[in-house]
């Protein structure tokens, strides 16, 4: 790869205080002691990478630390991933560095290392501003913690703020979210909400034990989800993705370049990553993890080529979600293959007859309401 191609780096930070009901990602407990080997072990997989695909030098565009809980890690191991890390990567043309964090964990201290750090995008996990519904959901904080941080001055500092919300939660209600949305906008320094349906998955503690939890009805999430949608927009927030909102100029960069088929690197346990055409991901376990980057070799669990209908499928799948669409340019040079040679074009133009595409400058717009039926046409195209 040549040393002026771009890249977007993910890592994952898998420390956590505790298992939320909901979450199906990888995560352990926090350990002083193993933290510091983990740290240790991201920077040599940095190095493996780089000598495995050939990567001289390149320029990071975006950087994003995910969990787990990155905010749970203390001071003094952020400034241990800076100096190990970070100085390891060639940020000349670096746009947006984020990384997630929970309330219960977050302070002016670290706020302002994060800051001297490069960071100028942070995003909360607030899920949630009614204190059963936290409970519910196995959230260590509550809803005076969460409003404490968003309305801290110290967040000014940071270019983009983002909040991250949950909805069809066991006991929630159309006002409850209503009342969170409310009080989630009313911070001056929120300009990013990803709002998310909830989905069980069975390896969760809400997938093992589903009928003893209250969760609301069918009819009732989708009217919950119409709430968020003319709630955010109201507000002024663009959907500019089925689950993520954005004010003007405060779209997650680093998201869109999964979305639009750009190359990543993820480093540590669980994380993925695309360098065209492959794809690979990393062991799920700590121990695993370790081991194999303690003998300087790369934890892969799995690589995959992507051929190209595979390409041209997934290139479809997440352009629909996405109100910027589908680019047939960029399709046609990604896939080698004229855009009408691998789509039913009957069916994109019975999806403009019926409102949800609209075409223009060779892109295929998705409208408000074809984000709502976003499912609906990957279904009949595949």
């Amino acid at each position: 790869m040549k040393s002026a191609s771009q890249l977007s780096i993910y890592i994952h930070i898998p420390f956590c205080v505790s298992k939320c009901r909901y979450c199906d990602f990888y995560s352990t407990k926090y350990d002083s002691s193993l933290a510091e080997l983990y740290i240790d072990a991201l920077a040599v997989e940095w190095d493996l990478v780089c000598r495995e695909k050939q990567l001289t030098e390149p320029q990071i565009v975006t950087i994003y630390f995910g969990g787990g809980t990155p905010s749970l890690l203390p001071l003094k191991q952020w400034q241990k991933i800076g100096r190990s890390l970070l100085s390891r990567f060639n940020r000349d043309s670096l746009i947006e560095f984020s990384v997630e964090c929970n309330p219960d964990s977050f302070s002016a201290e670290l706020a302002s290392l994060l800051l001297q750090l490069g960071v100028n995008r942070v995003t909360f996990g607030i899920q949630s501003l009614c204190d059963k519904e936290l409970r519910a959901a196995g959230r260590v904080h509550n809803v005076q913690t969460a409003l404490n941080v968003l309305h801290q001055q110290y967040l000014k500092n940071f270019r983009s703020v983002g909040v991250d919300l949950i909805y069809g939660l066991p006991g929630q209600s159309i006002d409850s979210l209503s009342m969170t949305l409310q009080n989630l906008t009313a911070s001056e320094y929120v300009n990013h909400c990803s709002a998310y349906e909830l989905t069980i998955a069975e390896s969760t503690a809400f997938g093992r034990h589903r009928r003893i939890f209250p969760f609301p009805d069918e009819d009732s999430v989708y009217e919950m989800t119409t709430v968020v949608i003319d709630y955010l927009l109201q507000e002024g927030f663009e959907q500019y993705e089925i689950s993520n909102f954005a004010r003007k100029n405060h779209r997650s960069l680093h998201n869109e370049t999964y979305w639009d088929h750009r190359n990543y690197i993820g480093l540590g346990c669980a994380a993925h990553s695309y360098l065209h055409p492959y794809r690979w991901a990393n062991v799920s376990d700590f121990g695993v993890y370790l081991e194999k980057i303690s003998g300087n070799k790369l934890p892969r669990s799995f690589s995959e080529f992507i051929d190209t209908e595979t390409l041209a499928k997934e290139m479809l799948f997440l352009g629909l979600r996405r109100s910027d669409g589908i680019d047939t340019e960029v399709f046609e040079k990604r896939t080698g293959k004229e855009f009408s040679a691998l789509v039913d074009m009957k069916k994109i133009e019975a999806f403009i007859s019926k409102g949800w595409l609209q075409y223009r400058n060779s892109r295929y717009l998705v409208t408000p309401s074809g984000l709502l039926f976003a499912d609906t046409m990957a279904r009949e195209l595949f």
